[in-house]
């Protein structure tokens, strides 16, 4: 299983099964459970529910380049994904949020059998290790669980900075390639980053994935990011 922090997940999609797990161990569906961290999709200032519905439409996408299996194929087409909703309508995204989520992966990592966290997400740019982030700690926590937490590099097209929480050192930052196989303008990279992974653009096109209502095509390193938890 997958742990998605992310907009949400459209589960009724039926290349991602179809049907939504509660997260209960016992449940056959490729969405195996998750919680809503911004239930207002607006503000996020509610209490959290248990469905992570996507209103905005980018946690899908990410989501079905990782576990897709129907019309289209995911990297992972076997694989399951718990959805940690920690960004509103618009594609904002609460670092309390985020880092609950994290800790709540970490936290079920057993019961649903999580192995990776998949975060295609973050701001800022760092040169270095930013170990004194907000997120480091949770992080680390899924380091030590043995969880690899995957994190996107950020789109700024910067050589020398990258986005956090992606600069953390126990996190793996994921770079954007297009489809002809070269680094993609938009894609941060500094000698930080060690993985590159199909992101798109280049005027080759973006990723085609699911979507809310169908399927998508998309660019960026939130795409790139998603292909290597899924590999994982």
């Amino acid at each position: 299983t997958v742990c998605v922090i992310d907009t949400g997940i459209n589960y009724s999609h039926s290349d991602l099964g179809g049907c939504y797990g509660n997260n209960s161990a016992n449940s056959n569906c490729k969405v195996a459970g998750g919680i809503d961290y911004c239930a207002d999709n607006v503000n996020c200032q509610t209490s959290p529910d248990g469905i992570p519905e996507d209103i905005h439409g980018h946690g899908t996408h990410v989501s079905g380049i990782i576990a897709a299996n129907g019309s289209i194929r995911g990297v992972a087409p076997e694989s399951r994904i718990v959805m940690i909703k920690a960004c509103n309508s618009t594609g904002s995204c609460s670092e309390s949020s985020i880092e609950a989520g994290i800790n709540w992966c970490v936290g079920n990592s057993s019961a649903l059998n999580i192995s990776v966290i998949s975060m295609s997400l973050g701001g800022d740019l760092y040169a270095n290790y930013c170990n004194l982030d907000t997120l480091a700690s949770a992080i680390n926590a899924a380091f030590a669980k043995n969880i690899s937490v995957v994190a996107a590099s950020g789109n700024d097209g910067s050589l020398i900075g990258i986005s956090s929480p992606a600069c953390i050192q126990n996190a793996t930052p994921v770079g954007s390639t297009t489809k002809l196989d070269v680094i993609s303008s938009f894609s941060n990279r500094n000698a930080l980053v060690k993985l590159m992974a199909p992101g798109g653009d280049g005027g080759a096109g973006g990723i085609n994935s699911t979507y809310p209502g169908g399927y998508a095509s998309m660019s960026g390193t939130s795409m790139a990011t998603p292909h290597v938890a899924g590999a994982i």
